[in-house]
């Protein structure tokens, strides 16, 4: 639902066009929330331990796997309402020479529940410790605080701000007066408002489920027939808080330049450089969102469990959340306003256009970099500086959708018509047209489309010198994970960078899978980010020809024939079969030592032998052939 009111005043005076306005907009988004009010019921027999050996069997013999209920259907009914006013002026300095400026004000109201339940904050002086935190472990979550509960807590939980103040200013000069060298600039910000999420609604609305299995029952079958008999209890989800104190709205601060010039042959040469930087982009999770992280160093084999009072002798296996402040939770992750990341280009253009050609040349140099996972934000714990969450800028770097060269060619040909006098054989000879596009880009970046770690595999490896891993050691092994080398369970554990991984590839390799290695070390794993390698270029090149057959007297009345060729080179291009190419697997070596005990050396051997190769070609030729007839 939305209603929305804008004006606009205009005055000229002189050499100036002065503008201001106002704009109001409401917008409401009302919908189910789907909850499972009719109760799901899942047969999939790999993941029943009673079942008959076949999912459809078991559906037929009412033997679940899960089955999940919920109490009540919530109605999602947020909305938020903007208030702006902006003031203008366009200002022909000079005949060769405009200057426009202005400045917008905006009031966001922060998304609020229409239901009257409220998004949920976080007050610390609210939490209590006491018995291990067992307030935490249901509603309504010592801590927690939302509308319904507490009526000085907004609707929306976020504070408001008053007033955001968007400068922007434009500027165009014509050297010589006659449009054939034109410098343009600009330079503005634009903010704009937090999308839809309904992050913690469900806790305040009270909404409770349930889910039960064979395991939750005592091990035993769980039949369909005994749903309305076994013993269930329905909890309420803890919630996602919003930040009491962020009233920051994501902008993008924008500017560019370009030097327009005619060139000869009717072109026209357009040299740019366009950059931006997006500022307070939301998240919900990781670097100032998580406030219940665990430091780093926390878990060793010498600190004690806060709640058992034990000595941790085996971090991997420890429990991370009892180290954590807010004991009885596990992460909190605050939504709140502080991602960011830019781009700049360098942009060249050239086009043509004449009664029988129409071309377009352009290319890019460019950098695309930010808060890596979130490139493309939501509200939904996606997005956040969760690599490393105690340093922002460690989660820094090169965005997954950066490609450094784009090139592509667009064009359009009237070929000629040589037939003159015959209008049968004119009509079928003359007046085709060929077009075309061709595109050339640099690789993609692989490591940030890889998890920034290379989605390493360690294959249960342990802590050199200790028992290996076996399923029955599996609870007591001490693996190599990020809280055995970084004492805390809320970072990622990056294997170790030895040398240049663009360095001594092969054929068809763009990563050389040497240059990494385990971390063995407590206290040392690799960086957060690590060192972007790109994978193949990108090339394909499409060719049309078509010809429009007037059909009658009407000039509306024609026949379009069109054959169409996408990658009409026939030119295949090397690709990663899947991510497993993506994908480094360390093996760790064994001996026996004096107890008799197999235990882990500090020897690792890189298994993957298909790791950053392109092992398989993918593309070819697509022909069309069309008739299209217009009326």
């Amino acid at each position: 639902m939305d209603a929305s009111f804008s004006d606009t005043v205009t005055k000229v005076w002189r050499t100036h066009t002065f503008a201001a306005g106002m704009f109001y907009e409401w917008i409401k988004n009302s919908q189910p929330d789907s909850s499972q009010t009719n109760g799901t019921a899942d047969f999939e027999a790999s993941a029943n331990p009673f079942t008959y050996g076949d999912s459809y069997a078991d559906e037929l013999g009412g033997n679940l796997q899960q089955y999940s209920e919920t109490n009540f259907n919530r109605l999602d009914a947020e909305s938020y309402y903007t208030i702006e006013a902006f003031a203008q002026d366009s200002w022909v300095v000079k005949p060769r020479l405009t200057i426009n400026y202005g400045v917008r004000f905006t009031h966001f109201e922060p998304w609020v529940d229409d239901e009257g339940f409220g998004y949920s904050i976080f007050v610390p002086s609210q939490y209590s410790s006491a018995n291990s935190g067992a307030c935490a472990l249901s509603y309504p979550f010592c801590g927690f605080e939302w509308h319904k509960e507490d009526s000085s807590v907004p609707l929306g939980g976020f504070p408001t701000r008053a007033l955001f103040y968007q400068p922007r200013i434009g500027v165009a000069y014509d050297f010589h007066g006659n449009g054939n060298t034109v410098l343009r600039g600009g330079w503005g910000y634009f903010f704009y408002h937090l999308g839809q999420f309904t992050d913690g609604l469900d806790t305040s609305a009270d909404e409770e489920s349930t889910t039960l299995t064979p395991s939750s029952i005592g091990d035993v079958p769980l039949f369909e027939s005994q749903l309305n008999v076994v013993p269930s209890t329905a909890v309420v989800s803890a919630p996602t808080p919003v930040s009491s104190t962020d009233s920051d709205e994501p902008y993008t601060e924008d500017w560019n330049v370009t030097l327009e010039q005619r060139t000869p042959w009717s072109g026209l040469l357009a040299l740019a450089y366009i950059g931006n930087v997006s500022r307070d982009l939301p998240v919900s999770g990781g670097y100032g969102s998580d406030i219940n992280l665990v430091p780093l160093g926390a878990i060793t084999t010498t600190s004690k469990d806060p709640v058992t009072g034990l000595t941790t002798t085996n971090p991997s296996q420890a429990n991370g959340n009892d180290f954590r402040q807010y004991v009885g939770y596990g992460t909190i992750n605050t939504v709140v306003n502080n991602a960011y990341s830019n781009y700049n280009s360098l942009q060249v253009r050239w086009a043509h256009q004449s009664a029988k050609i129409l071309m377009q040349l352009n290319y890019t140099w460019s950098k695309a970099l930010g808060i890596v996972s979130c490139s493309a934000p939501t509200l939904s714990g996606a997005c956040g500086a969760t690599l490393n969450p105690f340093n922002l800028q460690a989660n820094y770097g090169p965005l997954p959708a950066d490609r450094r060269q784009l090139f592509n060619a667009v064009y359009n040909f009237n070929l000629p018509s040589p037939i003159r006098g015959n209008e049968l054989l004119g009509g079928v000879v003359n007046g085709w047209q060929i077009s075309g596009l061709t595109g050339l880009q640099s690789g993609a970046n692989l490591t940030g489309n890889a998890g920034y770690n290379w989605n390493v595999n360690w294959n249960h490896a342990v802590v050199p010198g200790t028992p290996i891993w076996t399923q029955a050691t599996s609870a007591t092994a001490d693996q190599i994970n990020n809280q055995s080398i970084l004492g805390s369970p809320d970072i990622q554990l990056s294997p170790l960078v030895t040398c240049n991984p663009k360095e001594g590839v092969q054929a068809h390799q763009f990563v050389n899978p040497n240059c990494f290695a385990m971390p063995t070390t407590v206290g040392t794993g690799g960086p957060a980010l690590l060192p972007a390698e790109y994978g193949p270029a990108y090339f394909d090149s499409d060719l049309g020809i078509f010809k429009n057959f007037r059909i009658g007297s009407r000039e509306s009345n024609k026949l379009q024939i069109r054959a169409e060729a996408q990658n009409f080179l026939n030119h295949p291009l090397w690709s990663f079969p899947n991510s497993n190419n993506l994908s480094l697997s360390f093996v760790q070596g064994t001996t026996v030592n004096g107890a008799g005990q197999t235990v882990g050396t500090d020897t690792f051997t890189q298994t993957n032998s298909n790791f950053g190769y392109t092992t398989f070609k993918q593309g070819h030729r697509i022909v069309e052939l069309t008739a299209k007839y217009y009326f």
